[in-house]
């Protein structure tokens, strides 16, 4: 499966990819990031905006979803104009104060030698550069502009650079919305 179909909303900004990962189809809540292959998948579908290589682990699964889930509750009491917990807040900070190196500097009786950043080296380098985004996003000038799809069976969000959009997008989201108003005209005439 294509990373384009299999993440319906690709090319927001990088937190808001993150947040769609989680969709609802059939009025259940479904998580596209409920493997580490699928969060392979997912970082590859990003490879232009994330450095990432090698396999990723349960661990990483782990560490991306719960930061994911803490940015989404951070967008949702942005747009509600409320204050987030706090520990929402002191986990994105978290994520930002431990950014890592690529290569570090590992001094050892033979000498100085550059060591390749470790598997939890570079899962905290994925977490600040989703961290910094998000902070990026809900503190810029952008951040009026996100939207959550109008339709009642859709959770993407989005940024509505056109003041009038209001669907992730206009052909799968808004047609479905067209056919159903169509649906209930026809239902009411008949």
């Amino acid at each position: 499966m294509a990373a384009a179909s299999y993440f319906p909303l690709l090319g927001e900004p990088l937190s808001l990819d993150l947040v769609n990962t989680r969709i609802r189809s059939d009025g259940t809540d479904v998580d596209l990031l409920d493997a580490p292959a699928a969060l392979a998948t997912w970082l590859a579908a990003e490879s232009g905006r994330l450095s990432w290589s090698g396999a990723v682990s349960a661990a990483d699964l782990h560490a991306v979803r719960t930061l994911r889930d803490t940015i989404a509750a951070l967008m949702t009491a942005r747009r509600a104009g409320t204050r987030p917990r706090l520990a929402a807040v002191k986990a994105v900070n978290a994520a930002l104060s431990a950014s890592a190196p690529a290569v570090r500097l590992v001094w050892t009786a033979a000498g100085p030698r550059a060591a390749k950043r470790t598997a939890g080296m570079q899962r905290d380098a994925l977490l600040y550069a989703l961290a910094l985004d998000a902070v990026s996003l809900l503190t810029g000038p952008d951040a009026a502009l996100v939207r959550t799809c109008e339709h009642p069976d859709c959770v993407l969000q989005f940024l509505a650079r056109n003041p009038r959009r209001r669907w992730c997008s206009a052909s799968v989201c808004g047609n479905r919305a067209r056919v159903a108003r169509h649906y209930a005209r026809h239902q009411k005439a008949g």
